[in-house]
């Protein structure tokens, strides 16, 4: 086995956001679960969520999705055919790229993967573009996989969106804040299977080949993942680290939009999955990564609670497309702002009737 370069080989303290309570609790509760939040994304960009109300029978039906996505033979397996622009493709594929930046993309060779998100069809009042809102390509003959994978995708947008609302209060903002902003968010979802290290010759990377790392780029990552010794974040420090969920949680990653939403206040954590071969990494891997993205003509700038005029607002106004767009090298950077300038004004009052005229909120 090869010993990843850099690592200190202690794992990563990774906070637990218990959710238990949230939805109904007190004040007190609430305010105390979004202050744990904030903890975690101040110091690392990670937290382990327990409390999330996804069922036993919903991880296991994806388990059982995977199993017959990539347990089919390799005949009839186009995991060749690579999506048509970065970041958009849907069905089978390689992870180069997407929805992931900060450093080289980071090709393995031995990783498969599958791909489904939000489609213009889930929005049929909306003009929404088809090349960031493809329809989802569900192989033949696999009647279980769909169910099972959309049973996943639903809990996950849920699961997604009350994180936001916990955020929300840990930024000291209106709890509907960031639902404003994910009315026809563009979530996507990506399968992964990484084969154990006695396919590791089968390589373009060779066994051992370790990748450099990346952020991504979205407002928050969900990740499930069985088969552990493999994802690894680095410190502020340089260092690496593995990173262990406890059984049973759930990963959340702060993505680069959510960074720059907080003004850096929070951290988008620069990780990594080590390859077969790896110190550590023998066994088989899958995971399950769900990326949530906001809507795409969302106009975002530094959110005020974290603007003042000893930290000005490092960031001017992107919508999420562009963000995104930059992100995977298809736009021009979009410049910060003049230091003396500062987000557009907004109060709850305006956070309250974005969202009642969204209809995710009643109006009283």
């Amino acid at each position: 086995m090869v010993r990843a370069a850099g690592a200190t080989g202690r794992p990563l303290h990774v906070p637990v956001v218990d959710l238990t309570g949230w939805e109904g609790g007190s004040v007190r509760r609430r305010a105390a679960i979004a202050a744990r939040a904030d903890g975690a994304a101040r110091r690392s960009g990670f937290m382990q969520i327990t409390g999330h109300g996804i069922r036993p029978e919903t991880f296991q039906g994806l388990a059982e999705a995977m199993d017959a996505l990539f347990d089919r033979p390799s005949s009839t397996d186009p995991d060749t055919s690579l999506p048509p622009a970065p970041g958009t493709g849907r069905g089978y594929g390689r992870p180069e790229g997407g929805w992931v930046s900060h450093g080289p993309a980071e090709p393995d060779g031995t990783a498969r993967t599958f791909t489904i998100g939000t489609q213009a069809a889930d929005h049929p009042d909306r003009a929404l573009p088809d090349d960031l809102y493809p329809a989802n390509v569900w192989p033949p003959g696999l009647p279980g996989v769909e169910p099972r994978t959309m049973a996943w995708f639903t809990e996950a947008s849920r699961l997604a969106r009350r994180l936001t609302e916990v955020f929300a209060v840990a930024l000291d903002l209106p709890d509907a804040f960031f639902l404003t902003y994910s009315g026809h968010s563009l979530d996507v979802l990506r399968l992964y299977e990484h084969p154990a290290a006695s396919s590791a010759e089968e390589s373009p990377t060779g066994p051992g080949t370790v990748p450099p790392g990346h952020t991504d780029f979205g407002i928050l990552t969900l990740l499930w993942a069985e088969g552990g010794g493999r994802l690894q974040a680095r410190d502020r420090a340089g260092d690496w680290h593995d990173v262990l969920p406890r059984p049973g949680t759930l990963l959340v990653g702060v993505g680069d939009l959510l960074a720059r939403w907080t003004n850096d206040r929070w951290t988008s954590p620069v990780h990594r999955v080590l390859p077969p071969g790896t110190a550590g990494t023998s066994g088989r891997r899958r995971a399950a990564a769900f990326f949530h993205h906001g809507d795409f003509d969302a106009l975002v700038t530094p959110v005020p609670t974290c603007v003042e005029r000893a930290n000005p607002a490092r960031y001017g106004p992107v919508t999420i497309a562009a963000h995104l767009a930059e992100k995977r090298g298809q736009a021009p950077p979009v410049p910060p702002t003049s230091p003396l300038a500062g987000p557009p004004s907004f109060s709850r009052r305006t956070a309250r009737a974005r969202a009642v005229e969204g209809g995710r909120l009643p109006t009283r």
